[in-house]
């Protein structure tokens, strides 16, 4: 199963379930009520994703015939498990996927526990530095295109900006 970097529903639908088992509804309400500052997940989305999940082998599903209506209730495998702790420790590889997949990853840190997540934040800001010093190199190439020189300018303050802020977290962390 293949993960989109920017919209890690999967992953972050395995997290919830590392709560413990839990029910699609239960699922969007979670995740609406804890990332929804950081995207919009769909009913619709959830319920395809778990469906996805299941194929998988990365949850398991047991009908609850004493709610009604009846339920299908969503417990992670090992599978899932290992798969989501695997994801959660990588940082992300685009600057653009730092909005939306690294907060993700930063709220289940928190949220589960997680050791590690000065390393993580580290990782990620090596990995952001290098981007920033690649893109230096290239502006150094001088371009008589003033549009290029904004569009360059304007990436490298972008990246300069986050870098300084997951500085501040990797002391901030505890």
């Amino acid at each position: 199963m293949s993960y989109p970097s920017s919209f890690p529903m999967e992953r972050a639908l395995l997290g919830f379930l590392m709560e413990g088992p839990a029910h699609g509804y239960a699922l969007h309400q979670r995740a609406d009520e804890a990332l929804g500052r950081v995207w919009y997940m769909g009913m619709s989305n959830v319920y395809g994703t778990l469906k996805d999940l299941e194929e998988s082998g990365h949850v398991e599903a047991v009908l609850d015939e004493s709610s009604y209506p009846p339920r299908k209730v969503y417990t992670i495998t090992a599978v899932g498990r290992d798969g989501f702790l695997a994801w959660v420790r990588e940082p992300v590889a685009a600057v653009r996927d730092i909005r939306v997949e690294f907060l993700a990853k930063l709220y289940f840190f928190d949220r589960l526990e997680l050791e590690g997540a000065p390393s993580f934040l580290r990782a990620q800001r090596a990995l952001c530095q290098d981007r920033l010093e690649e893109l230096e190199r290239r502006a150094a190439e001088t371009t008589d295109d003033r549009f290029d020189r904004v569009v360059s300018d304007f990436r490298r303050w972008r990246i300069r900006s986050t870098v300084e802020w997951l500085r501040e977290w990797e002391t901030r962390w505890h």
